[in-house]
């Protein structure tokens, strides 16, 4: 018996700066260009860098997939994978790593936001936020998404505040 390996595909999200990595018509992993050079495949919480989208390809079995995306980018709605923004959204994506919702606010911003609500620890003091910017939950420790205002109050009394 054959030990075949499946093969994955990563669907371009951004041309040539990031793709969702699919198993099965399922998403399992991101592949991120780097700015240092380089590239970073991303699945559950473990991260690995590789020189070039050619030896990515070789060590991964992964075809890229060439055309971006035709579908429309702005969604019917201003829910991001289920969480509100309160915006009419674009270049909607999900972090399998830290499980955000992350959205653009026009076609071509590279400003990246979180839809829900989050509690975000600025100086040992939890603050309430709606959509916050990516960055800012890469800096700071926080809790969320949240789908509601309720669910988020009702969290920060489980932690004591």
């Amino acid at each position: 018996m054959d030990n075949v390996m499946t093969e994955l595909k990563a669907k371009p999200v951004i041309k040539d700066k990031f793709w969702i990595v699919e198993e099965d018509e399922k998403k399992i992993a991101t592949i991120q260009a780097i700015e240092e050079g380089g590239f970073v495949y991303v699945h559950d919480d473990h991260r690995e860098k590789f020189p070039s989208v050619n030896v990515l390809k070789k060590k991964l079995n992964i075809t890229f997939d060439k055309s971006v995306s035709r579908k429309p980018k702005i969604a019917a709605t201003t829910d991001v994978y289920g969480f509100p923004s309160g915006f009419k959204t674009y270049n909607c994506l999900y972090d399998v790593s830290r499980k955000l919702p992350i959205f653009t606010k026009s076609a071509k911003s590279k400003s990246y936001f979180c839809a829900g609500h989050y509690a975000i620890k600025f100086n040992n003091t939890w603050t309430k936020a709606f959509c916050p910017k990516l960055i800012t939950l890469q800096r700071y420790e926080f809790l969320g998404p949240f789908k509601t205002k309720e669910a988020l109050s009702e969290e920060l009394k489980n932690h004591g505040e």
